[in-house]
C-alpha cells in the first residue's frame, strides 16, 4: 500500500461523528431494535465512516435493503431469535433469523472472542445473515482482546469470472487484524473485486466516470459508467484482467463464497434465491497468538515489520508507504477533530429520513466544508 499525499481538498460538509451516532441509534431504534443493540449498530455505521470507508458508513441507512428500507419492507428483522444450528468449544454455526446484519455479526464476533479466550480459537459461521457493514470492523474487534482475528461475507454476484462476461461472485470482503506493539493494529479490508461496490455508489453520487479497471458492461467492454451494475455490467476481479493476475481475485472471491455461503448452508451466492433479501453467509473466527508463539514476541515482530516496510522508499508521485491501516488511523484522527464530511445527496436523504421517523439530523459542524 502506498499514500500518495496528493487527495483532493476536502469541500464536503461534515458532521460530528457523536451526533452522527446518535442519530443513527435513535432512527434505528424508531423502527423497533432494542437501545443497546441499535446503539452497537449505530458505532458499526459511524466507525466505518470515521475510518474513511464511505461507501459503508451512514449513507447505506436511508436506502440500502439492509437498512431503513429493510426494516420497513420486513426483509430485516429488529428483534432476530438466533437460532444455534451447531456447536463446540470452539465453534458454531447460527441461522441469523434475517436479523439486522451489523448486530447479529457483532454477537458472532463476541462469542468467536469468548471462545477464543477459553479454547485458543473461536469459528463462528451465519447463514440468512443481512448487511453487515465494513468486515474490518469485526476483525478489529479482536485486536482490542489481544487476538488475532478476521471476518468475511459473501454477496449477490456482481463480480466477473476472471476472463468472462457473466458475474459469478459478490464483492466478498477479507478483513483481518493483529495487535502491534506500541502502534496501531494491522488492519486489512479489501473486497475481492477491483473495487468495492460502494465506490460505485460514491461516484455516482459525485457525478464521477469510474476508472479504466473497475467493470465491463454487459457485452465485456471496459466502461467508465458508475451506473454499470444497473445495466446487466459487472465487476472485475482483484488484479482486473488476465495479464495483470485477475484469475488471484476471482479465485479469492470464490474463497470466501465457498466459507461463508456454502459452509455455512446458505450455498454459494450464484444460487441463493436472494430476490430482495440481500440474504448473505458470513464467517468470523479469533484465535489467541499463544496457541503458536509468545504474544510479546509477536507484537514485537510485527512492530519491527510494519516500522521496516513504512521505510520502504516510495515511488515517484507516492509520498510514502503505508502498512493496511495507516490511511485508516489518519482518517479517524481527522474526522474525530474535524468530523464526518457527508455527499449532499447523502445529507438530503438522511434529513428525509428523519424526518419520516420523527429525529432530528444533526447540523454541520461550523466551518465544516462547503
Amino acid at each position: 500500500m502506498a499514500w500518495t499525499g496528493r487527495e483532493a481538498p476536502e469541500t464536503r460538509r461534515r458532521f460530528d461523528a457523536a451526533q452522527l451516532r446518535g442519530f443513527t441509534s435513535a432512527v434505528l431504534q424508531s423502527y423497533g431494535v432494542p437501545a443497546d443493540d441499535a446503539d452497537i449498530g449505530a458505532d458499526v455505521l459511524i466507525d466505518a465512516d470515521l475510518v474513511g470507508i464511505d461507501s459503508h458508513g451512514i449513507a447505506h441507512l436511508p436506502w440500502h435493503i439492509g437498512y431503513a428500507p429493510g426494516f420497513e419492507s420486513g426483509v430485516v428483522n429488529p428483534t432476530p431469535e438466533i437460532k444455534v444450528l451447531r456447536e463446540t468449544p470452539v465453534s458454531a454455526a447460527w441461522d441469523g433469523d434475517g436479523g439486522f446484519g451489523t448486530i447479529v455479526c457483532h454477537k458472532a464476533m463476541s462469542t468467536c472472542i469468548e471462545k477464543a479466550q477459553t479454547s485458543g480459537l473461536g469459528m463462528v459461521t451465519v447463514r440468512n445473515g443481512r448487511h453487515f457493514g465494513a468486515a474490518g470492523y469485526y476483525a478489529h474487534m479482536a485486536v482490542e482482546h489481544d487476538l488475532i482475528g478476521m471476518a468475511m461475507c459473501n454477496a449477490p454476484p456482481i463480480g466477473l469470472a476472471s476472463g468472462g462476461k457473466r458475474r459469478v461472485y459478490g464483492t466478498n470482503p477479507i478483513a483481518m487484524a493483529a495487535p502491534v506493539a506500541g502502534d496501531t493494529p494491522f488492519r486489512l479490508d479489501v473486497a475481492t473485486t477491483a473495487v468495492a461496490g460502494g465506490k460505485l455508489e460514491i461516484a455516482g453520487r459525485q457525478g464521477k466516470p469510474l476508472p479504466v479497471g473497475w467493470a465491463l458492461d454487459q457485452d465485456g467492454q471496459h466502461t467508465d459508467d458508475p451506473f454499470i451494475l444497473r445495466k446487466n455490467g459487472g465487476l472485475l476481479p482483484l488484479g482486473s484482467t488476465i495479464a495483470t493476475s485477475s484469475h488471484k481475485g476471482y479465485g479469492l472471491g470464490l474463497m470466501v463464497d465457498i466459507l461463508t455461503g456454502v459452509l455455512s448452508g446458505d450455498g454459494s451466492g450464484m444460487f441463493v434465491p436472494r430476490g430482495q433479501n440481500l440474504i448473505q453467509g458470513q464467517w468470523f473466527a479469533a484465535w489467541r497468538i499463544d496457541l503458536f508463539s509468545d504474544p510479546g514476541e509477536f507484537k514485537t515482530s510485527m512492530k519491527q515489520m510494519v516500522d521496516a516496510i513504512r521505510d520502504v522508499p516510495p515511488v515517484d508521485e507516492v509520498e510514502r508507504v503505508v502498512i493496511p491501516g495507516d490511511p485508516e488511523e489518519l482518517a479517524r484522527a481527522d474526522r474525530s477533530l474535524n468530523g464526518v464530511p457527508l455527499d449532499e445527496e447523502t445529507i438530503e436523504q438522511l434529513i428525509a429520513l428523519g424526518e419520516q421517523r420523527g429525529v432530528a439530523f444533526p447540523a454541520p459542524v461550523p466551518g465544516g466544508g462547503a
